[in-house]
């Protein structure tokens, strides 16, 4: 199992260790979030995959994920964007925010980096770790976020709503 990242209130690094470990001390750790939207404007989510360990079956962004030890944000980022849904794609950094969540048992205390990217070719996902993915209208999004946040993981509402905030 791959080391992830440990960071202070700050975010410097502490350590390296198991997700596991990070969320059940309370530690703080990386996680690398990443939207891609086509040229229609629309916005790729993913649906958890039922075999994942953490908050399965909800949707999520195109792709995210902790940052391992040894790496950076950006490149977690693309690491995860061709993991997840097979999406080779520049990506430009464009916002970084500290979360804190609690859609599972312990709280998850996260340093966020998001990127935007562009891409419309064709989604090939990890049956492993992505069920389904859809294309959406930012707006139809948020709509639906807003009537059944129950379907999305709490990050991927705060990222979005941390996203359009900063947008406009």
């Amino acid at each position: 199992m791959v080391n992830i990242t440990f960071v202070d209130t700050n975010d410097v690094v502490i350590g390296h260790g198991s997700r596991e470990e990070a969320i059940e001390k309370g530690i703080i750790h990386r996680i690398a979030r990443v939207l891609i939207f086509n040229s229609k404007g629309e916005v790729l989510i993913q649906k958890r995959s039922p075999n994942s360990p953490s908050l399965p079956n909800r949707w999520d962004q195109s792709a995210a994920g902790h940052v391992d030890e040894g790496e950076d944000y950006a490149t977690a980022a693309s690491r995860e964007l061709k993991e997840e849904v097979g999406i080779d794609a520049p990506l430009k950094e464009k916002l970084k925010f500290y979360s804190e969540e609690t859609d599972e048992p312990k709280v998850k205390k996260r340093f966020n980096v998001l990127y935007v990217g562009a891409y419309d070719g064709e989604v090939k996902i990890d049956n492993q770790e992505v069920s389904d993915v859809q294309w959406i209208m930012p707006d139809e999004l948020e709509s639906w976020m807003r009537r059944s946040p129950d379907e999305f993981t709490q990050g991927f509402i705060k990222c979005f709503q941390e996203f359009k905030k900063r947008k406009s």
